[in-house]
């Protein structure tokens, strides 16, 4: 694994990606706080260097870990806080031109190119690095050309739909070869979130793992979930969340899943794990890599914590 050069530079899709921050936030924290300042290109693109995109990383992980984010910004000014150089290390760069290059044909219509670059970058990368690298990035990427007006939304949709449809694929040779699973989670968004992008890489990851997933697909009522849980018998429930809108709503409304644990990731979760917590979900936010592993961790501690609460 090589180390990041310091002329190193990366989108903000890229950074959202590394860093578990939504672009958004990145945004308003840029906005609100002067942090962090990327250059710009002659299109008036973000671009970050390596160096900030390591204090980023650091700066979500404190964020998580229940600090302010106002504090941390603060006190990473001053010195109080400090944040290890190696902190962040891969071969991204390289990789982020190469992506930003298929979706330059896949947003022009230009199918057969963008799935010969397409191809090239999955003869690097296994299915669950596809998923981390090329695929979550690409799905941002162009989430954010469209932000900027760079697209229209019919182009949008359709290399989206490119991509999505891939994800489809790996997901069914994943399943294939998952003959014994250990667990089964239904997975999904909540009504109000139609982005499908999350829930298609959690349910390859968690099918690559060893879970049996159901995706019951995206903007479902809360009573729905409620329903399959009562009729599948899961052993949990993993949400992705991109928006954030009403969503203290949507976990109030989470609290009537009692019998199995309710699991909440996403960018948009990534500033409300206390509240997630209050309401009795457990927030998930790590790299896309350790998903299972977190997952699995979190409904092993779910468990105990379950059995221990009817002990007489």
């Amino acid at each position: 694994m090589t180390t990041r050069t310091q002329d190193a530079s990366y989108s903000i899709a890229s950074v959202s990606k590394l860093s578990g921050i939504s672009c958004h936030t990145l945004r308003v924290w840029e906005r609100r706080y002067g942090f962090p300042s990327p250059r710009r290109t002659l299109k008036g693109h973000r671009r970050y260097d390596c160096a900030e995109v390591r204090l980023l990383c650091g700066v979500a992980q404190l964020v998580r870990d229940g600090r302010l984010v106002g504090e941390v910004i603060d006190d990473l000014r001053t010195g109080r806080v400090v944040i290890a150089a190696e902190a962040t290390t891969d071969h991204e760069s390289r990789h982020d031109a190469l992506v930003e290059t298929m979706l330059d044909r896949l947003l022009v219509g230009d199918f057969d190119a963008g799935e010969q670059h397409y191809r090239e970058l999955a003869r690097r990368f296994d299915a669950a690095e596809m998923a981390e690298r090329v695929i979550g990035p690409a799905l941002v990427e162009i989430g954010e050309r469209w932000f900027r007006r760079e697209c229209d939304v019919y182009e949008e949709r359709s290399a989206s739909v490119f991509l999505r449809r891939q994800t489809a694929l790996l997901i069914e040779a994943a399943r294939a070869g998952n003959t014994h699973p250990t667990r089964r989670v239904l997975v999904g968004t909540v009504q109000g979130d139609r982005h499908e992008g999350g829930v298609l890489i959690l349910n390859l990851l968690l099918e690559l793992a060893g879970w049996r997933v159901t995706n019951l697909g995206v903007d479902l009522p809360v009573r729905e979930f409620e329903k399959a849980v009562r009729s599948r018998r899961p052993d949990g429930v993993g949400l992705s969340f991109v928006l954030s809108r009403n969503i203290n709503k949507r976990f109030r409304e989470l609290e009537s899943i009692a019998d199995v644990p309710v699991i909440v990731g996403g960018r948009g979760v990534l500033n409300y794990q206390s509240l997630a917590r209050r309401h009795g979900l457990i927030p998930v936010s790590c790299p896309v890599r350790s998903v299972a592993a977190r997952l699995e961790q979190e409904l092993a501690g779910w468990g105990r914590a379950r059995d221990y609460a009817t002990e007489p």
